[in-house]
């Protein structure tokens, strides 16, 4: 059966296309690539902040299990749906805030099989940068997927691009980043801000990013100072200014890494290059000839200054319920920040339990959560090492790891994503036929612990596991006919039961949750 492009569209709108936009894509060879629009838009809300509608399709009411598995994570399987039937939102939640309590057995063998991430400092220093850069760019996308604590690699990667660090900025990055992310993100994600900012403050892949290895009292380099207030800590309306910036690169003189004998490739502070005078930030005095300790009291101011409050609790509202931060949400996210003292936690759970997002519009998930959202779907077994196929999607689709040039981190609002659609598309299909180096669809096995057998029940199966709900008739009618009577366990027809599944993974409905 050739699927029409007035069937394809009623197809693609799954869940929705807003009003006047044209959604179309390939379903195996029936379509032409190039019938493709460049901008799939976001499916509209309508009315009712609790649903999503679409043209000609009934009012879908949000999940909140689904919402909370998509948004504080990489989206659901049928392991965690399970975890968090079983738990309810509020107990799966306090789970997730606590990753230690959680029997982590995937991603604790994956963090254990990676040589290069245990490594010394000073013995890392001597490996090769590229070995580094596949081990730690292949064992974060692992953990993504198969690790049980997803809300804590969902704030490895937000930790991430708010302390941005580009992998191609010196050939020795991608060693020092290695190291950035297991003694600066990895432990305090989940912990307090200060010491997070400290952390980074002393990150030798921070230092060199940034610039503050060239930062001497002869002569000052101000790109750290500046990023440290303007994306760090205050944010660019945080009330500082560019004096503040040059009393901050001032202070920060002599921070730097070691670039010969023993603490090579480390953080150590250089008393010969650093300024000792007075200095004044945001209104402080710093009295002269303090030295390195004025810089743990300049982190300790900007850590507990409302601009940051405010500018951190903005940046988790924006990443985790709404492109446009609900104004009210954000003050009662900072509020939780000072009122503990800079806790993480307690801003997550004012953020995942209030009624804003509940009641959140949609988000389309950025390239990277897109493509681990359908492994996991699929339950795909991913190996490590024929990871380069899946290397080169995650540049197609915009947003390889680690390598965002600014340092203000890969954007999180939607419209940064909607002109890129096109790769994701491409993905779903090459992957349902197994056309990705290293990457498999379990299909029969899936099949199996499903008990389809028809057609039909395979759709349900998919839709199930990608959509969390049946197929309505008239989407499922639209899917059999394409399959039409043939056998989905072999030849053409389990070949359109993957063209049906790869359109299932494309939809607006999987993309805007």
């Amino acid at each position: 059966m050739k699927l029409t492009r007035r069937d394809f569209l009623r197809l693609g709108g799954l869940t929705a296309v807003a009003a006047g936009t044209a959604g179309c894509s390939v379903v195996g060879r029936e379509l032409a690539q190039n019938e493709l629009p460049p901008i799939m838009a976001a499916p509209t809300a309508g009315a009712t902040a609790l649903t999503q509608t679409a043209p000609n399709l009934p009012a879908l009411a949000v999940n909140p299990a689904r919402r909370l598995l998509n948004r504080a994570g990489y989206g659901p399987n049928p392991a965690s749906s399970e975890q968090i039937n079983r738990l309810g939102l509020d107990a799966y939640l306090e789970e997730q805030l606590n990753p230690e309590t959680i029997d982590d057995l995937p991603g604790d063998l994956i963090a254990r099989h990676q040589t290069l991430y245990q490594m010394d400092a000073s013995v890392l220093v001597e490996q090769e940068p590229q070995d580094a850069a596949i081990e730690l760019v292949g064992g974060t996308f692992m953990r993504a997927i198969y690790s049980k604590r997803q809300l804590y690699e969902a704030m490895v990667e937000f930790w991430s691009d708010h302390f941005n660090i580009y992998l191609r900025k010196d050939r020795m990055m991608p060693l020092a980043k290695m190291v950035d992310d297991r003694e600066v993100i990895r432990p305090y994600a989940l912990t307090n801000f200060r010491d997070l900012l400290g952390a980074s403050a002393q990150s030798p892949a921070m230092l060199l990013y940034l610039d503050n290895i060239s930062n001497e009292k002869s002569h000052p380099n101000e790109n750290y100072a500046r990023e440290l207030l303007e994306l760090h800590t205050l944010g660019v309306n945080g009330g500082y200014s560019q004096q503040d910036v040059q009393q901050v690169a001032r202070l920060l003189t002599g921070w730097t890494v070691a670039k010969r004998g023993r603490l090579r490739g480390q953080f150590v502070f250089n008393e010969a290059e650093h300024d000792f005078g007075e200095k004044q930030v945001l209104g402080k005095t710093f009295p002269a000839g303090r030295g390195e300790a004025e810089v743990e009291e300049l982190l300790d101011l900007l850590a507990s200054h409302p601009a940051t409050a405010t500018f951190l609790a903005t940046k988790l509202v924006r990443r985790f319920v709404a492109d446009d931060p609900p104004p009210d949400l954000v003050r009662q996210v900072a509020d939780a920040y000072l009122q503990s003292g800079g806790e993480i936690k307690p801003m997550l759970r004012v953020i995942f339990l209030s009624d804003d997002f509940a009641t959140a519009p949609v988000k389309l998930k950025r390239p990277y959560t897109y493509l681990v959202s359908v492994l996991r779907t699929l339950h795909v077994n991913f190996r490590l090492g024929r990871g380069h196929a899946i290397a080169d999607w995650m540049q197609m689709m915009g947003q390889p790891l680690f390598q965002w040039p600014p340092p203000d981190g890969y954007p999180d609002v939607s419209t940064a994503w909607t002109a890129n659609l096109l790769p994701r598309w491409n993905f779903a299909l090459a992957l349902l036929h197994n056309q990705i180096a290293g990457a498999r669809v379990p299909l029969d096995d899936l099949l199996a612990a499903g008990g389809a057998e028809t057609a039909e029940s395979a759709l349900q199966l998919f839709a199930g596991l990608v959509y969390g709900r049946s197929l309505p008739p008239n989407e499922l009618e639209l899917f059999t006919a394409y399959i039409g009577s043939q056998s989905i366990h072999n030849g053409e027809g389990q070949q359109r039961l993957r063209d049906c599944i790869a359109l299932l993974l494309a939809s607006p409905e999987f993309q805007w949750v």
